[in-house]
């Protein structure tokens, strides 16, 4: 695979975690709460994955070390992070939360410098800097209530557990395996973490509809096996640093089903945020070299 098909396959990524808030609007319309879409989620993407591994005949058998790794990354790096930015929403507009989260490419970018000797030209600080400011014009610009430091820590947090996930997966001892067996593990580790929060919590939701349950389904499908798996994929011949950048694609994915399915109005500031991004995009796309750094 060269760097073209790697970026192409991260674009691919955040357009399918771009579908997420579409199916989430779904479910919670139809039984379920953040806690329980996020567990059926990982869940139906652990039973699709493992008949596609069954399906394809792929060994998925791990050494020990790389258990261990797989259930830090699910617990740190996804887990973590749904609950500190679902947390964050009891303190801020989920927008602005949104736009503190994603800190992460800022977080993925200084933990390349300093952990992972990654080196971090002009042009890609630019694209950093016009990613984090179409996000802002995305999502944040227009929210006007109030905040907290609590909110503001729990988002923050959220956002370092993710680049966390980021960092290990492209550097970690789990970097050159198969993107279908570790994403497997991934989703499994979190279907037995999200369980017990959901217990834990009293947030373990029963009463959902087949309409909720469906949007799970399709969830699991485009999010996890699709777009977890991409992203993996692309990791193997971009830096983390170049893919967190381009993640930031996944926001503008989602403005456009809300107006095409929602009908939700589309404002200047949301213009603004899009041409920042997809400028962000452009830039990294036509580099002409991306160092990755094992």
């Amino acid at each position: 695979m060269n760097r073209e098909q790697g970026i192409l396959l991260t674009i691919f990524s955040a357009t399918s975690f771009g579908f997420i808030p579409l199916f989430a609007k779904i479910a919670y319309a139809n039984g379920f709460n953040p806690f329980t879409f996020c567990f059926f989620r990982s869940l139906f993407a652990t039973i699709e994955l493992f008949i596609l591994l069954k399906i394809k005949k792929i060994d998925y058998t791990l050494d020990k070390n790389q258990y261990v790794t797989l259930f830090k990354v699910s617990l740190m790096g996804y887990s973590l992070t749904i609950l500190t930015l679902s947390m964050s929403y009891n303190y801020m507009s989920t927008g602005l939360a949104t736009t503190i989260h994603f800190i992460y490419p800022v977080a993925v970018m200084m933990g390349s410098i300093l952990f992972f000797n990654e080196k971090i030209d002009k042009r890609k600080m630019f694209s950093l800097i016009l990613s984090l400011a179409g996000m802002y014009f995305l999502i944040g610009f227009d929210s006007s209530e109030s905040t907290s430091i609590m909110g503001i820590l729990l988002a923050l947090f959220s956002g370092f557990f993710y680049a966390y996930y980021i960092l290990i997966v492209a550097h970690g001892n789990v970097r050159e395996m198969n993107s279908f067996v570790l994403i497997f593990y991934i989703s499994l580790f979190n279907s037995i973490i999200l369980f017990a929060m959901s217990i834990f919590m009293g947030k373990l939701e029963t009463n959902f509809t087949f309409k909720g349950i469906v949007s799970t389904v399709l969830v699991a499908l485009v999010a996890n096996l699709i777009g977890m798996v991409s992203f993996k994929a692309g990791l193997k011949v971009i830096s983390a640093t170049t893919a967190a950048i381009l993640s930031t694609f996944e926001p503008v994915t989602s403005l456009i089903l809300g107006m095409l399915v929602f009908k939700e109005i589309l404002s200047w500031y949301h213009i603004v945020g899009s041409v920042l991004i997809i400028t962000s995009v452009t830039i990294i796309a036509f580099r002409k070299k991306d160092l990755k750094i094992s």
